[in-house]
């Protein structure tokens, strides 16, 4: 895959241990993807509006906590979701709409290809 013309802001939420690792790695070797942070947890009371990125990797997400906290986002763009389940077994993507696509078995290059994939089709 030849590098792509656009960089994409992506953020962790709840990445540790060795999937953490394993996500951490896969975006560090994709030059058209930067970490620009991370954190352990949200806060009970979706405290993630003010993270300042074009796609978010939320891991052991509860899903319906996903599409409230995209519906109540203000920004000019909302950034998609990749939520991850059962130690990366599962994986969906969400949009504003909100809108769920399954994913099935998360691998590094499926994670990275699902980034630049959906961020590339941007209005």
């Amino acid at each position: 895959m030849t590098q792509a013309n656009f960089t994409v802001r992506v953020a962790l939420v709840g990445y540790t241990g060795l999937l953490g690792d394993i996500v951490r790695q896969a975006i560090k070797e994709a030059p058209d993807l930067v970490l620009v942070e991370q954190l352990t947890t949200p806060g009970p009371d979706l405290d993630l509006l003010p993270v300042d990125a074009d796609f978010i990797l939320w891991n052991e997400a509860d899903e319906t906590r996903i599409a409230e906290w995209l519906k109540g986002l203000t920004h000019r763009h909302s950034p998609r979701v990749l939520a991850t389940l059962s130690d990366g077994q599962q994986a969906a993507l969400w949009e504003l709409t909100p809108h769920r696509i399954e994913l099935g078995a998360l691998s590094p290059a499926t994670l990275v290809d699902t980034i630049r994939g959906s961020w590339a089709d941007r209005p």
